[in-house]
């Protein structure tokens, strides 16, 4: 987004950012806004009494580009995910089983911040677990991508094993680059 405003200088720039469904049937949106100040309010009076909400981030460009795709690193990929394991339920006869232990969660894991550090206390058993998940999805004719890089990523946690680490920690962690093993 700075690159950008960088080429476009001096024209004012707004990061800007719509999560959810466009505005029909009663949907309403939410236009997330990044820039100075005055740019911002004018594009918030712009959708003053329309089904698009506005909401400021402050005047960081990039701030709303990047809520954007973090939000959308979960939710898009989450329902592949979530058509991936139902399609290897599917393929060995548990897809309603798997419907009805899925059925009985009531929230979001992205909501769960404090489930992060578990995770990362566990990553030394999940990731093979996973790997054995990317196996019965070759088995099932689906793609096994999403499992390898999940089982890479947790793999970043290794040296985490059992350790009771903050969510400041744990995902300080997750930013380090895993160790070679050679």
């Amino acid at each position: 987004m700075q690159r950008a405003a960088d080429l476009l200088a001096p024209v004012p720039v707004v990061d800007a950012a719509v999560v959810g469904s466009p505005p029909i049937g009663g949907k309403t949106p939410t236009l997330y806004l990044a820039g100075v100040h005055d740019r911002t309010d004018r594009i918030v009076q712009l959708f003053a009494g329309t089904d698009i909400r506005t909401h400021v981030l402050g005047d960081s460009l990039g701030a709303a580009s990047a809520l954007k795709l973090a939000y959308t690193s979960y939710q898009k990929v989450s329902r592949v995910l979530a058509a991936v394991a139902y399609g290897a339920a599917d393929a060995y006869g548990v897809g309603d089983e798997l419907l009805a232990i899925a059925a009985k969660r009531t929230r979001s894991y992205l909501v769960e911040t404090d489930y992060i550090p578990k995770t990362a206390a566990r990553a030394w058993r999940w990731g093979p677990e996973i790997e054995d998940a990317a196996g019965l999805l070759t088995e099932a004719g689906l793609p096994d991508f999403l499992m390898h890089a999940a089982a890479a990523t947790l793999a970043r946690w290794d040296g985490s094993k059992d350790q009771q680490l903050t969510i400041a920690e744990a995902l300080e962690t997750l930013c380090r680059e895993p160790a070679d093993p050679t």
